[in-house]
């Protein structure tokens, strides 16, 4: 029992040295901005309780959006709204749209991006019900398992 109320007053007071370094978002942050103990600590209590993981990622609260959801948005994006050309193009193997896709994923060769898609157009769009984010999510995945484009692909 020593042993347990030790530890507990050795990381206590550990923690009051300790700078803070909080993010700065989430409900936490807008009842109390300032940055002190008592505020840090009614942040970190506020957050536990109000579970702060949907206003870091989707940017509300103080909270910056990630750089990864924000590609991905973009990439989904465009997958969702050219999904009937980026069908006929990705079976060709070229085109406008694929040139575009091959863009969103940051790849310089559209070429070879162009060549992977239809080649793996099964493994990309394996049926007409295929959702714009799944497209996406398949596609990215059969970038990653290029070793050509996964160098070149700046955005994966």
């Amino acid at each position: 029992m020593k042993l347990i109320i030790g530890l507990m007053a050795l990381v206590a007071t550990s923690s009051v040295f300790a700078a803070d370094s909080s993010s700065g978002c989430g409900m936490g942050y807008e009842i109390a901005p300032k940055q002190s103990l008592v505020s840090s600590s009614t942040r970190s209590i506020v957050n536990a309780t109000f579970s702060n993981t949907i206003a870091m990622t989707l940017g509300t609260s103080g909270c910056a959006k990630h750089s990864i959801v924000k590609n991905d948005a973009k990439g989904i994006h465009f997958a969702e709204a050219n999904m009937n050309v980026l069908a006929l193009e990705m079976a060709r193997g070229n085109g406008e749209f694929v040139t575009s896709f091959a863009g969103v994923f940051g790849c310089q060769n559209s070429d070879l991006f162009g060549s992977m898609v239809q080649a793996k157009y099964e493994s990309v769009l394996p049926s007409a019900q295929t959702s714009g984010v799944e497209l996406f999510n398949n596609v990215k995945a059969e970038i990653r398992n290029n070793a050509s484009l996964a160098s070149s692909c700046s955005l994966i």
